[in-house]
């Protein structure tokens, strides 16, 4: 029961994982001006909102490390010291949103950038290459990030991702 309660916890971040893993895909793609469209979209969603980002994250990395839902609780109110992994899921994370804000830009710039080449105020091809190195920044970020998570709970997100992704 427990266990099922923090996977459950971790499915909002492996939704992000996911769309990480979907927006490199398509910036690594052949089709780039496809792909910045598309990868806009997805990073524009809520869940790419700094605050919200955040809460999805620290919905799970709040709970995670304490066996003790108690003592988690106590946490949360500002009454017991974040352990290690704790500190460092929060700087994971941090470095994985500002990341995301690099990428966001970037994508938004390489769009508006592929507009005057096209209207001809200016001389392609698009430069890519800190597009693609902020894209696979991120996937490395949520790679780290899961690598803290016990493999059993992560095992048991993935399936409750899966069984959602199915639903709709």
């Amino acid at each position: 029961k427990f266990r099922d309660t923090y996977a459950k916890l971790l499915v909002p971040v492996l939704s992000i994982e996911k769309d990480i893993i979907t927006v490199n895909e398509l910036v690594t793609s052949s089709d780039i001006q496809v792909g910045l469209s598309k990868s806009q979209t997805l990073l524009n969603s809520p869940k790419f909102v700094k605050k919200e980002f955040k809460k999805r994250f620290n919905a799970f990395a709040d709970n995670i490390y304490y066996t003790d839902p108690d003592r988690a609780n106590l946490y949360l109110g500002g009454g017991a010291t974040p352990k290690t992994e704790q500190s460092i899921a929060y700087l994971l994370r941090n470095d994985i949103l500002t990341t995301l804000e690099d990428l966001q830009a970037e994508v938004d710039y390489l769009l508006k950038e592929q507009e005057k080449i096209e209207n001809g105020s200016e001389k392609g091809p698009l430069d890519i290459v800190d597009l693609q190195m902020y894209s696979k920044n991120a996937v490395d970020g949520m790679v780290k990030y899961l690598e803290l998570v016990p493999p059993n709970e992560l095992k048991m997100a993935r399936s409750f991702l899966e069984e959602e992704a199915n639903l709709e």
